[in-house]
This record gives C-alpha cells, sequence and structure tokens, in this order.
C-alpha cells in the first residue's frame, strides 16, 4: 500500500479522539476515585493507537482526553500537563517499537510471535513506568503530589494491566481486519551517531532510578528536581533518535497466523483471571474510611501480580509451543507454498530438503510430517523427470503424427485433380477422430469417359488404420486403372490384402465407375454402408425446350430447378459383399444402375451413423435422410436457388452441423467420411 495521505492520517487522529473520549466519559464515573489518573480501560487504548497510527493517533488520543477532563471541570494547568503527558503516553511506545529492535528488519506491531508479544509486555511495562513517573513529577512541581505516591503508583499498574489485558487483543483485532500501520521514517545516514542516542537513554535511566530512590528517604527537594528534569530531558532526546533499520510486514496467507490464535486465547484466560482477581479483591480487601487510594493500591497490586505470574508462565509455554509446533508448521506450509508456486518445480528442491530436515529429526508429530513431506519431495523430484521425460517425447510423437496427417490429407484427392468437367460434380470431405485415421475416398478418371468413386473405412483407429487405409486406397486405384471393373478390382485386392494380414485388419469399402457419356454407373459393395441415392423421373427434353443446340448452361438450370423440386433421398440397395483383407478368393457381387441427369449420389462412412449423443444414442440412418431432405425443404422455403458450384460441398456442411448439433460435448470416438457426386451427362 503506498503512504498513508494527510487525510488519512486526519481520519485516524478524529477516529482516537472520539474513542478515548467516549470510553473515557464512562469509565471517569466507574472509577471516580482519582479523577486525575483517569482509571479505566481507556488507558489501554492511547499506546496501541501510537503503536498502530504513530504520533497522529497519539495526538489523538490526548485531544479525546483533553476534551474529558474539559468537561470534567479541571483546571487548565492540570488537563494541560495531562494533554502532553497523554500524547508521550502513546508516543513513546511508537518509538520504542520501532528503536528497542535490533534485527536487520523491523516488524511492524503485530502479535504472531511469542518475541513480539514479549517485547509488547516489556514496552508497556517501560510506558507505564516512565509515564507515571514522569507525570509524578510535573504534578510535583505543581505541588499536587509527590514524586513518589501512592497516586504515581496506581497510575503505572493501572496503564500496565489494562495495556496488557485490553491493549492485546486490539492489536491482533487489528491484524485481522488489516487495518493498515503508518509507519515512521527511516534514514541511512544520522547526523548524529545512534550511539550517542543510547548513551543519553542510559544516563536518564540510572539518574531516574537514582532519584526515585533518593525521594524515597529524602522526599521531594531542589535536587531532586533538578534529577528528574535531566532524566525525562535526556529520555525526551532519545524518543527523538530517527529509526535507521529497514521496516517490513510479514506477509501471512491468513488473517490471525497460529501463534496469535494462541496468544489470544492464552490472553482472553489472563483478562478473565485479572477479572475475577480484582473482583475479589474488591470484596476481600477492607476499605478505610479516607483511605481509598490504599484500596485501589492493593487491588491493582493483586491484579498485577497474578497477571505477572500468569503472564511470565504464558510466554515460557508459548515460547515452548512455538518452537516446537507453531514455527515448524508455518515453515512447513511456507515451503509448500513456494514449492507449489514454483514454475520450475524442482529447482528448490534442494534447498527445501535441507529445511525439512531441521525438523524431522525431531520424534514428534511435526517431525513426522517434515520427514513425508521431504519423501514427498523426493518422490516428486523423480515423477517430474520422468514427465520431462515423457513430455518431450510425446512432443516429438505429436510432431510426427501431425506430419503424418498432413501427407494422409495430401494422399486424398483434390476436385482440381479432375480438371473442368461438365458431366458432373463432386465433393469430398473427411474429418478423422484423431490425428490420423483409417477412413479415406478417392475419385480419378479411369479414362476420359469413365470416372472412378471409392469409399473406404478401415477397421480399428490411429496409425495402424492409417497405414493398411493407405495400402488399401493405393490397391484400389492401381487395379482400377488397369481397365479392371469394380468386382475384380476387388476381388484382385482382397487376395493382395489378405496376404501377409498377421493383424487381421480388414477394410469395408464401396466403389463405383460411372460412364460419362450414358449415365451407365457399375457398382460393388464390400461389407460397407450403401448409398443414398436422388434419382431423376423425368429427363429434361433435348428438343422441345430449346437445347437441341449444345447449349449446356440451359440444360444445367432446368436440373436445378427440377432437383430443387425433388426431395426423396432413397437407400441404393445392393447386395453387400465381404470385407477386404477377410478371407482369400472371396467373388463380389458387381450392380449397375442408369444415372439420369440431376441424379445425386452420397457415399459415407459409418462415422455419420453411428454418432453419439449424452445418452448414448446413434444419429442414424432416419436422421440422415431427414438432414439431406431438410437442406432441399430449407432452400425451396427461402426461396434460394441452388448454386451446383456450392450445391454439394453445402450439404456435407449441413449435415456435419446436424451431427454436431446432435452430438453437443460429446466427444467424437470414429472418423467421419462423405463424398457426394451428381451426374449432368456430357451434351
Amino acid at each position: 500500500m503506498n503512504a498513508p495521505t494527510l487525510n488519512h492520517k486526519l481520519q485516524r487522529l478524529a477516529i482516537c479522539g472520539v474513542l478515548i473520549f467516549s470510553i473515557n466519559l464512562v469509565s471517569s464515573y466507574l472509577f471516580p476515585v482519582i479523577p486525575i489518573s483517569e482509571l479505566g480501560p481507556a488507558s489501554a487504548l492511547p499506546p496501541v493507537f501510537g503503536l498502530l497510527f504513530g504520533p497522529w493517533g497519539a495526538l489523538g488520543s490526548a485531544f479525546g482526553y483533553l476534551a474529558a477532563d474539559i468537561l470534567s471541570g479541571d483546571p487548565p494547568e492540570i488537563y494541560l500537563v495531562y494533554f502532553f503527558v497523554q500524547f508521550l503516553y502513546g508516543y513513546i511506545p511508537y518509538k520504542l517499537w520501532y528503536l528497542l529492535d535490533r534485527n536487520e528488519t523491523i516488524s511492524t506491531p503485530r502479535l504472531d510471535t511469542v518475541g513480539n508479544l514479549t517485547k509488547f509486555v516489556v514496552i508497556m511495562f517501560v510506558n507505564s513506568m516512565v509515564m507515571a513517573g514522569f507525570l509524578g513529577f510535573l504534578l510535583d512541581g505543581l505541588g499536587l503530589y509527590d514524586l513518589v505516591s501512592l497516586t504515581t503508583v496506581i497510575f503505572a499498574l493501572n496503564n500496565f494491566d489494562f495495556s496488557i489485558m485490553l491493549g492485546t487483543l486490539v492489536l491482533i483485532g487489528a491484524s485481522y481486519y488489516r487495518i493498515f500501520v503508518i509507519k515512521p521514517r527511516t534514514t541511512r545516514k544520522t547526523r548524529v551517531p545512534s550511539l550517542f542516542y543510547d548513551t543519553l537513554a542510559v544516563v536518564a535511566l540510572i539518574t531516574g532510578v537514582v532519584n526515585v530512590v533518593y525521594s524515597l528517604y529524602s522526599g521531594p527537594d531542589i535536587y531532586s528536581m533538578a534529577a528528574g528534569t535531566v532524566t525525562y530531558t535526556l529520555a525526551l532526546i532519545y524518543f527523538l533518535k530517527p529509526v535507521t533499520r529497514k521496516i517490513g510486514e510479514k506477509k501471512s496467507q491468513v488473517r490471525v497466523t497460529l501463534t496469535e490464535k494462541l496468544i489470544l486465547v492464552f490472553i482472553i484466560i489472563g483478562a478473565i483471571i485479572a477479572v475475577v482477581t480484582g473482583i475479589l479483591s474488591i470484596y476481600t480487601i477492607p476499605v478505610v474510611q479516607g483511605a481509598e487510594i490504599v484500596f485501589w493500591e492493593s487491588v491493582y497490586l493483586h491484579i498485577t501480580l497474578i497477571l505477572s505470574i500468569f503472564y511470565i508462565s504464558s510466554i515460557l509455554l508459548l515460547g515452548y509451543i512455538e518452537r516446537t509446533i507453531t514455527i515448524p508448521i508455518e515453515s512447513i506450509s511456507e515451503i509448500v507454498t513456494n514449492y507449489v508456486s514454483d514454475s520450475e518445480g524442482i529447482t528448490n528442491s534442494d534447498l527445501i530438503t535441507k529445511k525439512c530436515q531441521e525438523y524431522a529429526a525431531d520424534q514428534t508429530e511435526v517431525g513426522i510430517l517434515a520427514h513425508s513431506f521431504q519423501d514427498m519431495i523426493r518422490d516428486l523430484e523423480v515423477y517430474l523427470e520422468n514427465l520431462k521425460t515423457v513430455t518431450s517425447q510425446k512432443e516429438k510423437i505429436n510432431t510426427e503424427l501431425n506430419v503424418a496427417r498432413k501427407i494422409q490429407a495430401d494422399m486424398l484427392p483434390r476436385m482440381s485433380t479432375l480438371g473442368d468437367r461438365d458431366e458432373f460434380s463432386i465433393y469430398a470431405t473427411n474429418l478423422p477422430a484423431r490425428e490420423v485415421g483409417g477412413d479415406f475416398y478417392d475419385f480419378f478418371m479411369v479414362d476420359d469417359n469413365h470416372l472412378a468413386v471409392v469409399i473406404g473405412d478401415v477397421s480399428g483407429k490411429g496409425v495402424p488404420a492409417a497405414l493398411f487405409m493407405v495400402i488399401a486406397k493405393t490397391l484400389i486405384k492401381n487395379q482400377a486403372q488397369l481397365g479392371k471393373n469394380p468386382e475384380e478390382v476387388f476381388a484382385t485386392v482382397n487376395n493382395q490384402l489378405v496376404e501377409g494380414n498377421d493383424e487381421n485388419m480388414f477394410v469395408t469399402s464401396w466403389m463405383g465407375i460411372l460412364e460419362t457419356t450414358t449415365g451407365k454407373f457399375t457398382f460393388v459393395n464390400a461389407g460397407h454402408n450403401p448409398p443414398i441415392l436422388l434419382h431423376s423421373d423425368e429427363n429434361p427434353a433435348s428438343d422441345g425446350k430449346g437445347h437441341a443446340d449444345g447449349n449446356y448452361q440451359e440444360l444445367k438450370s432446368e436440373i436445378d430447378y427440377r432437383w430443387q423440386s425433388r426431395i426423396n433421398y432413397q437407400w441404393l440397395k445392393s447386395k453387400p459383399g465381404f470385407i477386404l483383407g477377410g478371407l482369400e478368393n472371396t467373388q463380389y457381387h458387381q450392380e449397375e444402375i442408369q444415372m439420369e441427369p440431376g441424379d445425386v449420389i452420397y457415399l459415407y462412412t459409418d462415422g455419420v451413423t453411428e454418432a453419439i449423443n449424452q445418452d448414448e444414442e446413434m444419429f442414424g440412418e432416419e436422421r440422415l435422410i431427414e438432414a439431406l431432405n431438410g437442406q432441399i425443404k430449407s432452400s425451396i422455403e427461402s426461396g434460394v436457388k441452388i448454386n451446383h458450384d456450392s450445391m454439394l460441398k453445402k450439404m456435407c456442411y449441413h449435415i456435419q452441423s446436424k451431427i454436431n448439433d446432435f452430438a453437443k460435448d460429446q466427444e467424437q470416438f470414429d472418423d467421419i467420411t462423405m463424398l457426394i457426386i451428381q451426374y449432368y451427362k456430357k451434351i
């Protein structure tokens, strides 16, 4: 977060002042014995506000007390002195927190370690003693109280007790709500050496102790006043010492650490003990008329004694718990976080393993946890190395498969290979389920007047199917170009595939040869899905329409019109033969039909009809027929005249979109191949 603005600081000042004024107003009615000392829980807040918000929190607390004192009717000489004292009461802990720390980096006020808790207790004790003595010194100068008196003792005990009971709770609450802490400015170089300030502090401490002892036996005099002046002058100069060490805030993923939670538990227990002790003391210690100060001194002494014993024991116990439980757990948690967030995975494994070794030697639950994590890191290191190797090999395989896919796609014929033909239109598409597949299609001219079309589906998937597909496609084309008819082609190719087929692979295929001059279409089926035919019942006249002159475009336009007016696709039934590559010397049955201008034949593999959805339903033959007929219907209803140059392509896209809508997010498990041919007849 950026440095706080002046508006932010003034807001904190106002909030601190209002809180102090409100709490002090209530406590003045509950503790009316010594109006000057303002006994009560409000005394816990100025040191905490000073720790959190620096001089702005201390100044806000002083203004809050000033307003309360003016409202209570105190004379100016008292509330002005007390305003100065209250400012120092909140400001001194703020300076001591950053001056007493000798670490390279000073943490902000937070009770997340036993060391910080001890530091807080010591600062609160020093602050209570110093400010009680300072208040006594000022009031002694005004002739109201002696430097060392029951008033100053009660004032010191009250401030210390409530700072420990309530101040710790406020600090932990500030950590939980992530309240922004105002930190002092730091400087690398100072005009006056740090040793000079430290020397002044030591001299002030010695002078103050000697002055207290002297005042106990001789009473206040000119020497006592001089010594007090020297003591607090030197102390105030020390508190002007600049902060030279770096201030950092410990980053934690949790709002309250495990140590803070344990500290919070002990603080609550200590507060309950202190309250119970105070109540018992009030009801058991006799009150002498006119000696109420002695009574309150006894109450606070009892509370302070119990709190001191409890907190000393708690700090020792918490120190042991922190050393053996919380610090190891937090360290292991940080190790895990760093290890998980490490993009390289194993770059810090040696450092992490060494860190775990520090705790793994202990025969405790924490030691077992550290040892287990140490073993896990070693196993993960081996796993990540293996994973890198496997990933590298997989990337190499994927690269090779992508090359194989491109080669396989390049082996399938393109429309341009046939040249500019007016007798027919043809379009085909292939969508493998994996990088490479076993489906294939082919079309080629056997001679100038005969077009061969082939579609096939190899058993299995992946690379083996792709290799078998290349062999089958090549053999079929080679045999067809020798001038053989379809049944002879399949009989020969079948025997060639059976030979050496130890993996027992096979291929289903359908082949047809179209005589472009007459429309005679001879075909044979080797266990493949039957094609779908859109057959024309009427032929465009060659004389009555003015087409005898060989005007091909007018003939094609009439075919377009009649083709759009018919929407009934039917199965081209044929006797299915046995698969290719299954049994040697298999005989195949050849059939033929007469194609008329405008007739369409749609060939496909079982990846079309066997596509499944989330309910394990197949797309099926009925949906395929509906998709073909629906595409024509939508064109007629929209009034769009179909262009033969794009009609076949749109049919394939339309069927593919229907399959995608049906399957939705279901993964494609089989290759999808389609081939469509439309015959026009050569004029």
